[in-house]
């Protein structure tokens, strides 16, 4: 047989591409955005910092945020990606357009699962109060939006209460890491309600809240002819930390060595104690080495 000649290769294959293909219409979806054929799990290792009481609510939000955006998830949180309709029509070109059909949609199916992922992350993040606002969500949006409205408040109730949090800041026992942390949450919900805090403000509070023990690097940054950040702060907190702690240890070791000292001179002079006198003693030493002496 002879090869078909390009010219009938050609009008082949615009027969073939010209060719009626069906189409189906995804319903229920306001824009372009849909969700994506496969699913996501949010492992917990990925979402390390548990929302407690909403002291660090605003830390706990960051990594979510980061988290959702990075996969193109934020749409189920935000509602620019509404779920889809349980149905899809679809119709069928070769039959008419009087064949129109009703039939389940995946991808709402779909939606529903990844949505509950979803749920599942917020859920198991969230411990004691802040579980029991998101136990009887349904959808991730709808806890995502309980936890806003429960620790977002933008209430100048709210934002008195963290300035004054903010200004009564003490160090007492903690450690300089759990004491700057402290600040630090109370910066990120102020900020989070749309107050910020300047950077001077924050490191006078800070300074405020120190003991005595910190007073004399209190003062040198006070007398500094340049501002000095919170970061930089933490850090010459932590080396100041660690020098009273080397003072520390030096001091209570003087003691214990003086101690030892003492009952090592006791001692031997409880060995050499008897009924002759230290200078018998002596002399009989000497006579025990020089018989003759």
């Amino acid at each position: 047989m002879a090869p078909p000649s390009p010219t009938a290769t050609a009008s082949t294959s615009a027969s073939i591409s010209s060719a009626p293909i069906p189409q189906v219409t995804l319903m229920g979806s306001h824009n372009n955005t849909q969700p994506s054929s496969s699913l996501i799990a949010i492992n917990s290792t990925q979402v390390p910092i548990k929302l407690t009481k909403g002291g660090n609510y605003a830390a706990w939000r960051s990594q979510f945020e980061n988290l959702f955006f990075g996969y193109g998830l934020m749409g189920y949180l935000d509602g620019t990606l509404p779920c889809p309709l349980a149905s899809i029509s679809t119709t069928s070109e070769t039959a008419g357009p009087d064949s129109d059909r009703t039939n389940p949609n995946p991808a709402y199916h779909l939606w529903l699962r990844q949505d509950r992922l979803l749920l599942h992350a917020i859920q198991v993040s969230c411990m004691g109060a802040a579980q029991s606002i998101v136990t009887r969500s349904t959808t991730s949006a709808q806890a995502w939006e309980k936890l806003e409205i429960a620790y977002a408040n933008r209430s100048n109730t709210r934002k008195l209460g963290l300035l004054d949090s903010l200004t009564n800041v003490s160090l007492e026992d903690k450690s300089v890491a759990d004491y700057m942390q402290g600040i630090k949450t109370i910066i990120d919900n102020l900020e989070l309600i749309g107050h910020s805090v300047d950077d001077g403000a924050v490191v006078i509070h800070t300074l405020n809240g120190l003991g005595t023990a910190y007073m004399p690097l209190a003062s040198a940054i006070r007398a500094r002819d340049t501002p000095i950040s919170f970061e930089e702060l933490y850090d010459k907190l932590l080396d100041h930390e660690a020098f009273l702690r080397r003072d520390e240890t030096k001091k209570q070791s003087t003691p214990i060595t003086a101690q030892f000292t003492q009952r090592t001179f006791n001692r031997r002079g409880r060995g050499q104690q008897g009924p002759h006198s230290h200078n018998t003693g002596q002399h009989q030493f000497f006579s025990h080495n020089n018989p003759h002496g």
